[in-house]
C-alpha cells in the first residue's frame, strides 16, 4: 500500500507545501531578521534576530544617519546574510523605512546595504501604513476598527473596514523623531504628538472600538501592564486592554525614571529612553479616537508584506485552522485523524454559534498533537502547546479553551486541572464545553486510536432523551470496556443518559 509523502500530505492539510521565507526590517530604532515556515496563511517565525541601531536616534545636524548607527547597522546585516546563508538563502524581501527614507544620506545606506546582497526596498509612510494593515488583518480575520504601527520615526494610523485597509496617514511621531524635535522634553512631546493626531480627521472621535497596535515599544507597554496584573498567559498576540487601563499604565510608564523602567524585566535598556514618549503618543491617541479598547497584534509590516503576495483564495483561508492543521501534520501520527474525529462530535455541539464551532474544529486538529510525548505528560503537554503556540486568530479565552479541551481528551474530566489561573478566564458554562468537547475526543480517540477510517459513519448527538452514539452495526464490535467507560463519561458531563444507535 502507497502512502502520501509527508511533503503531499502538507499540501492537502495546509493548502501549500510549507516554505521558508524571509523578511529583513531596517527600521529607525531596530534592524530585524525573520525567517517564517509554516503554512503560507499562517507563517510561524522560527528565527527572529533584531539588534537596536537606532538609524533614528541622534541623526546628524544636516539630516545624515548617524555615522555609529550605520556601522551598526551593517555589520548586524552582514551578521543576517550569513544566518541567511545556513538557512539555504530562502526567498527573502528587504525594507527600508521612516530614518532611511527621510535621512539626506538614505541612498548611499541602500546601496551600500544592496552591495551586501539584500535587494533593499525603501517604502512610503502610505506602503508602511498598507503594510502594517495587512498585517493586522492577516492575524485578526474580520478585524474592524484602527490599526496603528509605532516605530522608532513615525507612526502609522490605517481605519480597517470590512476585512480591508480605508483611510490612512503616515505621521512623524515615532519616539526618536519626537525625542529630537522636543527636545527630550516630554511636555513638548505630548504637544508635538496631540498636535498631529488632531490634523487627522478619520482618527478624530471616530467610533472605531478597538485600537490594534504594532511596534515594539507599545508592546512593551502592553507587557507591563500583563505583569503589573499578573496575567495567567505570557502571549501577547490579542491582550486586551479597556482603554481606562491602558491610559494608566501610559501614564505610569510616562512619569517613571530610567532607573526605574530598566527594573522592569524583559524590556530592552536600548529602548528605556523611548518608552515615556511611546507612552505618551498611545494615551494621545486612545484619548483622540475614543477607543473602548487597545489590541496588541502581532502581525504587522513584516507580516503584511508576506498577506499582500498570498492570492485571494489564500487570504480567505483561515489561519488558526491552518496552523493547527500543520500542528498536527508535524506532531500527529496520523494528521487526518482531527478532521475524522471533527465530524463525529460536531453533531453534538450543533446549538454551538459559527464561532465556537471554529474553535471546535481547531480543538480537534489538534487531538494527537501529544501523542509522541510521555503518556504520564500527554495532557499537560496538550495544554502548554495551546496556550503557547503561535496562533492567531485566536483570543485568549478561545486560547485557554482549547487547552482546556486537548487536556480533558487526554486526562478526562477529574483529573486534577493544570494552571487555574488561565483557565479561570473562562465562566464555569465554558469550562463546561471545554470539558465535554474534551471527552468527545478522549472517546473517539478510543473508539479508533490513529485510525481516521474506523470513525467513518460515526456521530455523537445530543436530544432531550440522551446522548447518542450513531454508528453501523460493524463498529458495536469496536465498543469494548475502555471506550464504553468514555461514552459514559461523557454522557454524565451532559447529566443526561447514554444511547447506543447501531444500524444494519
Amino acid at each position: 500500500m502507497q502512502t502520501k509523502s509527508t511533503e503531499a500530505q502538507g499540501e492537502d492539510i495546509c493548502g501549500g507545501v510549507p516554505l521558508r521565507r524571509a523578511v529583513v526590517d531596517i527600521g529607525s530604532n531596530s534592524v530585524r531578521l525573520v525567517i517564517f515556515d509554516g503554512p503560507d496563511r499562517a507563517p510561524m517565525a522560527i528565527c527572529n534576530e533584531k539588534a537596536l541601531c537606532g538609524l533614528g536616534r541622534d541623526m546628524t545636524d544636516d539630516g545624515a544617519l548617524n555615522p555609529a548607527s550605520v556601522t551598526d547597522a551593517i555589520a548586524t546585516l552582514k551578521r543576517f546574510r550569513i544566518i541567511l546563508r545556513a538557512y539555504g538563502d530562502p526567498p527573502t524581501q528587504t525594507i527600508a523605512t521612516a530614518a532611511v527614507r527621510e535621512a539626506k544620506d538614505g541612498e548611499a545606506f541602500v546601496a551600500a546595504v544592496r552591495d551586501l546582497g539584500f535587494d533593499a526596498m525603501v517604502i512610503s509612510g502610505a506602503e508602511e501604513a498598507e503594510l502594517a494593515a495587512l498585517g493586522v488583518l492577516s492575524v485578526e480575520p474580520g478585524a474592524r476598527g484602527l490599526a496603528g504601527d509605532m516605530g522608532g520615526g513615525s507612526l502609522e494610523l490605517v481605519s480597517i473596514k470590512k476585512g480591508a485597509a480605508a483611510q490612512s496617514v503616515s505621521l512623524p511621531i515615532g519616539p526618536l523623531s519626537v525625542m529630537r524635535e522636543s527636545g527630550g522634553n516630554l511636555n513638548a512631546a505630548r504637544k508635538i504628538i496631540e498636535s498631529a493626531l488632531k490634523s487627522v480627521k478619520f482618527v478624530r472621535r471616530s467610533g472605531f472600538e478597538s485600537l490594534f497596535t504594532v511596534g515594539g515599544a507599545w508592546r512593551s507597554i502592553a507587557r507591563i501592564h500583563m505583569n503589573l496584573k499578573h496575567y495567567p498567559l505570557s502571549v501577547l498576540h490579542h491582550y486586551e486592554l479597556p482603554t481606562a487601563s491602558a491610559i494608566e499604565v501610559c501614564d505610569l510608564v510616562a512619569r517613571q525614571s530610567r532607573k526605574s523602567l530598566e527594573e522592569i524585566p524583559g524590556i530592552s535598556r536600548k529602548r528605556i529612553d523611548t518608552l515615556p514618549f511611546a507612552a505618551i503618543a498611545l494615551k494621545a491617541l486612545l484619548l483622540e479616537m475614543n477607543a473602548a479598547r487597545m489590541v496588541v497584534s502581532a502581525g504587522g509590516v513584516r507580516e503584511g508584506l508576506l498577506y499582500k503576495a498570498l492570492t485571494p483564495t489564500r487570504r480567505d483561508a483561515d489561519p488558526l485552522l491552518e496552523a493547527c492543521r500543520f500542528f498536527s501534520l508535524r506532531f500527529a501520527p496520523e494528521p487526518a485523524f482531527g478532521a475524522a474525529a471533527f465530524s463525529v462530535i460536531a453533531p453534538l455541539f450543533s446549538d454551538a454559534s459559527a464561532v465556537a464551532m471554529r474553535i471546535l474544529e481547531a480543538t480537534s486538529e489538534l487531538a494527537d498533537i501529544a501523542a509522541f510525548s510521555h503518556p504520564d505528560l500527554r495532557g499537560r503537554q496538550a495544554f502548554d502547546t495551546a496556550l503557547s503556540a503561535p496562533f492567531v486568530g485566536v483570543t485568549h479565552k478561545e486560547r485557554v479553551w482549547i487547552a482546556l479541551a486537548l487536556y480533558c481528551r487526554y486526562c478526562g474530566r477529574n483529573a486534577a486541572l493544570p494552571n487555574e489561573q488561565a483557565i479561570s478566564l473562562l465562566d464555569w458554562d465554558e469550562q463546561q464545553t471545554a470539558t465535554q468537547a474534551g471527552l468527545a475526543l478522549r472517546f473517539a480517540a478510543t473508539l479508533a486510536p490513529k485510525s481516521p477510517g474506523l470513525l467513518k459513519g460515526c456521530t455523537l448527538t445530543k436530544s432531550a432523551d440522551g446522548i447518542a452514539l450513531n454508528a453501523s452495526a460493524d463498529h458495536e464490535a469496536l465498543i469494548g470496556e475502555t471506550p464504553r467507560k468514555r461514552l459514559d463519561s461523557l454522557a454524565a458531563s451532559f447529566e443526561l443518559p447514554l444511547i447506543l444507535n447501531f444500524g444494519a
